[in-house]
Order: C-alpha cells, then structure tokens, then sequence
C-alpha cells in the first residue's frame, strides 16, 4: 500500500501562518480576503454562492486550466460542470463532483502535473456527503490521493460536527509544494441569515513522495528548486487584490473579521 503523501496536519491556522508561504494562484488570495474581511452574517452559505461566480484556474506553466461550462448531459439536457483544458493536446475533460464555494475550483501544484480539488463523498444512504481534498493528475485525471475530513454536509447522529452545515470554501497549494490549505464554512440553523464561522487547515505534504506517485523522480525537482535558488532568495510579497493599502488599513480598522471556530 502506498504511504499518504500528507505528513500531518495544522489545525485552525492563524492569519500569519496563511500568509507566510506564496501560493501558486496568487489571485487566489481574494477569495480568502473577502471571506476573512466580511461583516459577521454577509457572507453567509447562500449569500456567497449567489455572489461569487467560479473563476478560471490556470496552472502556474499556463498550459492546464479548469473552469465551468456547459456540457451535454443527452436528451437535451445540459448541465453546468467543471472541465480541465490541456492547451498543448487540446482536449477538454470533465471532473466532475469538485464542490467550492470560493472563486477558484481547484488548486494546481507548483510543476503544474497535478492539482487539489475538494469534493464531496456521499454514503450509501445518500442522504449525508463527507468533504474530501483529491489530489489528481492533470494528464489522466487520476486520484493519486484523497485526504478525508472532518466535515460533512450536515450534522447528524452519525456525522457529527460543531455545526449545522458545512461547505468548502477555497483550495490554496504553496509555491513550494509543502502544504495545501483548505478553507470551510460552517452554519448553524438557528442563525438568522446563517452567519458563518471560518476555519483553516493546512495539509502538510510529501511533496517529492507525491511526484513520484505521479511519475516523476526526485532529481527533475531537485533541479527545478535549483534553478529557483539561482535568482536569488527573496522575502515572499502577497499581493492584495481589492486592497490597497487604504483599503486594508480600513479593514483592520474596523476589524469585522468573520468568526473563526
């Protein structure tokens, strides 16, 4: 059996620690802002899935992309699902049950040969769905790894959670390929508009070990980070989509950050 590729895990990571590492979609950090800088209740399960529209993911390489579109289903039927865009075969290929509500779908991996995707497992009785993290190859399409967590759906008797509901808000993979964060939502029913609280978790990966369940050897990276060393090591900077400065400094102002759990 193939060891898991996710070494541990960090619960309910601070703000510093989110921000510490670059990620490979900087403009993935919106997301996280707007959901973080939000009053209390604005953003709620509903409010956020009527408001913000998926946006297309590019691999950092450019040449792999996922987005939604509208697919035939037979009979007439379309439906709106995601697809992964290979530029250089110029094929398109459905994946299907990726479930977010953040802007960005899926998070690729810093050689662009694979990418993270939450979706959601349902039981037998198909009446309760678990989150998953899948961690798949952009060629085929194969899951290498699925990393199970601790949300559900809902909350049953036997799912139990802290809250009523839960749903996976955004996907973020390091530039280095050591961590994949998650972020999730969570509700009560009792809460008016269903404020939600904000929880992230950092999956703390085996990033060679995962290359090489996807075909590729330690050495290609090796060379890789090499390469990167040579144009010199630099303090990461984040850029701040949607805050300037001025923006930001208001937002810590008034400091309405969304409860975290």
């Amino acid at each position: 059996m193939t060891a898991s590729p996710v070494i541990s895990i960090d619960e309910n990571i601070s703000e510093n620690v989110f921000y510490s590492s670059p990620y490979t979609n900087p403009d993935s950090i919106e997301a996280h802002q707007i959901v973080v800088y939000s009053e209390d209740g604005e953003h709620s399960q509903i409010h956020i899935d009527y408001r913000l529209i998926p946006r297309k993911t590019n691999s950092p390489d450019g040449n792999y992309s996922v987005y939604k579109k509208a697919l035939d289903a037979g009979n007439g039927v379309g439906i709106e699902d995601f697809v992964i865009n290979d530029t250089l075969a110029g094929t398109e290929t459905n994946i299907k049950n990726v479930i977010t509500m953040g802007y960005y779908p899926v998070a690729f991996s810093p050689d662009s040969k694979m990418y993270a995707a939450p979706r959601i497992i349902f039981f037998d009785d198909c009446r309760n769905g678990q989150y998953a993290i899948d961690i798949c190859s952009v060629h085929n399409n194969t899951m290498l790894h699925r990393e199970l967590l601790p949300l559900y759906k809902e909350n049953t008797k036997n799912t139990p959670m802290d809250w009523d509901r839960a749903a996976i808000y955004g996907v973020y993979w390091t530039e280095d390929g050591s961590s994949i964060i998650y972020e999730a939502l969570g509700a009560d029913i009792d809460g008016g508009r269903y404020p939600t609280d904000l929880v992230s978790k950092k999956l703390n990966i085996d990033y060679a070990e995962l290359r090489k369940m996807n075909g590729y050897e330690e050495t290609e990276l090796k060379s890789t980070q090499d390469d990167t060393g040579e144009n010199g090591d630099s303090a990461p900077s984040f850029p701040i989509p949607g805050f300037g400065g001025i923006g930001a400094a208001i937002a810590l102002v008034f400091n309405r950050k969304l409860k975290r759990a």
